[in-house]
């Protein structure tokens, strides 16, 4: 019985490892859409947001299974509490990830876009995802408490995005089209940002019993 215990939650910590690197890479080809203007790659990264839901919905009912049927001892009872509550941060991501291929299908073909920081701001939120998953494989502790101070400079990117294409539209540097889909991507990563900072919370929690919430 406790053998099987632990291969089941052996095998829910290698569900959530591949869940957490499909989100990544959900992000990092729908910013490689939208710095090629790649349509077909964004189109791709929408479909396979389907993926990212069953995985999800897969890991959730096995998860569950284990707290309903097999009473874990509280150390698995802490990691299975925390799994779910990770992939539900990890879907949100693919959603984000969506949303950010669909704008990149919005934005009419030869519409100039030349907002520079939009891609300093993508490539701090996927640093900090990369340090969430990594902490999460290391059971790093240290690295996911400091997950939060680095979102702060994330957020003061996202600020500065905003207030760039805010003055942009005004003198017209930009064009409409541009400058709304600029804004709506500035605030899909900074909330990816947002879901990598509770990847590091739930990491602390399956490790410590600890939340920064309580």
């Amino acid at each position: 019985m406790e053998n099987r215990v632990e291969r089941t939650i052996e095998g829910i910590r290698d569900q959530v490892t591949r869940l957490s690197f499909s989100a990544l890479k959900a992000i990092e080809r729908a910013m490689r859409s939208l710095k090629g203007k790649d349509r077909e790659l964004a189109k791709q990264v929408i479909r396979d947001d389907n993926d990212i839901d069953e995985a999800y919905a897969a890991i959730e009912k096995e998860c569950f299974s284990v707290l309903l049927l097999d009473s874990p001892f509280a150390c698995d009872f802490l990691f299975i509490s925390a799994a779910l509550k990770m992939i539900t941060d990890l879907e949100r991501i693919g959603d984000y990830a969506a949303d950010i291929a669909e704008e990149v299908t919005y934005l009419p073909e030869g519409t100039p876009f030349d907002v520079n920081d939009l891609f300093v701001l993508s490539d701090c939120v996927i640093a900090l995802l990369k340090e969430a998953v990594d902490a999460f494989l290391n059971s790093d502790v240290e690295k996911a408490r400091s997950l939060a101070k680095k979102d702060d400079r994330i957020d003061e990117l996202f600020i500065k995005v905003r207030s760039d294409v805010a003055a942009d539209l005004e003198n017209k540097s930009i064009v409409p089209e541009a400058g709304i889909v600029a804004a709506l991507i500035a605030k899909y990563l900074e909330r990816i940002a947002d879901h990598g900072v509770n990847l590091g919370e739930w990491v602390d929690y399956a490790l410590t019993g600890e939340h920064a919430l309580s």
